[in-house]
């Protein structure tokens, strides 16, 4: 009987960067609870096996592909505040950071049914890996674009939180405006306004 092939770390690090990947589509296209792990298997032309021997859940493999986006996240718009260290620059890391939730609905939908039904099967040690400190990210991309703020920064935190979560009422707002057009407008005064 011929034996199982040993695969190298080189190997699970490629393997695991490809479920990733389609982990991060099928979860925007099919949500969590439709995507199977053997269909994420037969997209990596990997075997079921393989996928057990690099991840004891599913739940592990989306759990590390939040973890992934949200690190993503994170360094794009702190390299794009770093690039441009000027107000126009630090509206846009937040126009495009708002272009990239929409484009992945499960980082801002979290309280419906299907994300629900992920976040109850974890571990709380891996709900508090996943879990989101935005306030610090705020204080890291004012930071990284070098500005100075002219309020205290919870204040300013709490408006452009309150700005991004506009992205919920897209729908509803795109009936009578272009929502982009609208929240990039928004964005600007606003950043303006916060910064000295």
């Amino acid at each position: 009987m011929p034996s199982k092939p040993v695969l190298s770390d080189a190997d699970k690090q490629a393997i695991r960067e490809k479920l990733i990947g389609f982990c991060e589509n099928s979860w925007i296209v099919q949500g969590y609870k439709k995507t199977s792990i053997k269909s994420l298997c037969d997209q990596a032309a990997i075997s079921i096996g393989t996928f057990y021997t690099l991840y004891a859940t599913k739940e592990d493999l989306f759990s590390e592909t939040i973890e992934t986006i949200q690190k993503r996240l994170i360094k794009a718009v702190l390299e794009s505040n770093q690039s441009s260290r000027t107000k126009e620059g630090f509206a846009q890391s937040m126009k495009d950071l708002l272009r990239e939730y929409d484009r992945k609905p499960f980082l801002y939908r979290v309280n419906t049914p299907d994300f629900q039904s992920f976040v109850t099967k974890l571990p709380e040690e891996t709900l508090r890996k996943i879990k989101f400190d935005s306030f610090d990210f705020f204080r890291q991309a004012v930071q990284a674009a070098g500005l100075t703020l002219n309020m205290e920064p919870s204040r300013a935190y709490g408006m452009l939180s309150a700005l991004l979560s506009t992205i919920g009422a897209k729908e509803t707002l795109a009936v009578t405006c272009d929502y982009f057009d609208v929240f990039d407008q928004m964005t600007e005064i606003l950043v303006d306004h916060i910064f000295e």
